[in-house]
């Protein structure tokens, strides 16, 4: 229930957080609704999750354009009855790609990108945490990450996955390092009770890849996504915490995030990471 009462206190405290869709105008067929019967675990789930999000409850699965439902494996977002977007929008961290990846964290070039040498734990602000692959990945090698995610849906969904990785023995040390907030990251830095070691931005979730299932992932996140969080006004939020470093991923060949060089970059095949020195690197080695 906490995710809930985190949205309810949002929605009364900032008028910064938007629902993705208006209510609608007409009974049907809604934009975005929750589907009632959850016939895999009974109990209140889907009234409670509606009332926190103020989504309707609909017993029809017709009634939506876009619809969240509790499927076998954990809550998810469909779009019913369109055969060019079959898939489901689900976070899973078990999944088996994903997990050969938990592995051998080390190897991967963001946890090389936000490694801040002589910290063993370094606190993450992982600030446009998406489907949390990314923030998953840095928890895996030992940073402690707080995630958070502006879009009340999708944290419902990140929500949802990061119990589910709790309750597996073997993903549940790395999901207990990890906390969820949901709000906009520009106000929730400033916040910030502990200065973070390393803050992280991704405007380009979701990763690009030519997977089929990314592909369905991301055409559904551009129906559900209202870009309420402008990347570029991001990473000046972001230096103006006083972290170590703030690090972005970037497509391989676009340019610098708000036109700012980095201190320096480490590329991948598809990707890169540009790392800007933040005032805590400075403050450390001065």
């Amino acid at each position: 229930m906490i995710f809930y009462d985190t949205v309810w206190a949002l929605k009364r405290q900032s008028a910064t957080i938007h629902l993705p869709f208006p209510p609608p105008l007409t009974p049907t067929p809604f934009p975005l609704a929750l589907l009632l019967a959850d016939p895999h675990h009974g109990g209140d789930r889907p009234q409670c999750l509606a009332e926190a999000l103020a989504l309707p409850l609909v017993e029809d699965s017709q009634a939506a354009t876009l619809l969240l439902q509790f499927g076998p494996e954990g809550l998810e977002l469909v779009k019913p009855n369109d055969p060019l977007l079959p898939g489901r929008l689900r976070v899973d961290f078990s999944a088996r790609d994903f997990r050969r990846r938990l592995l051998h964290p080390g190897r991967e070039l963001l946890v090389q990108a936000a490694k801040v040498r002589g910290c063993r734990q370094p606190l993450v602000i992982d600030a446009t945490a998406g489907l949390g692959r990314d923030g998953f990945l840095l928890a895996a090698a030992g940073c402690r990450v707080r995630m958070i995610e502006v879009n009340p849906v999708v944290a419902a969904l990140l929500t949802d996955g990061l119990e589910r990785a709790r309750n597996s023995p073997a993903l549940a040390p790395t999901a207990g390092r990890i906390e969820l907030v949901v709000g906009d990251a520009r106000e929730q830095l400033p916040r910030l009770s502990e200065p973070p070691d390393v803050v992280f931005l991704d405007p380009m979730f979701p990763e690009r890849t030519k997977s089929a299932l990314v592909g369905q992932e991301l055409r559904l996140l551009q129906l559900l996504d209202q870009k309420s969080c402008d990347p570029e006004a991001l990473l000046p939020a972001a230096l103006a915490v006083s972290s170590r470093k703030v690090v972005v991923k970037r497509p391989l060949k676009a340019g610098p995030l708000a036109a700012l060089v980095p201190s320096y970059t480490r590329k991948g095949k598809a990707v890169r990471f540009d790392v800007y020195v933040g005032k805590g690197m400075e403050n450390s080695s001065g």
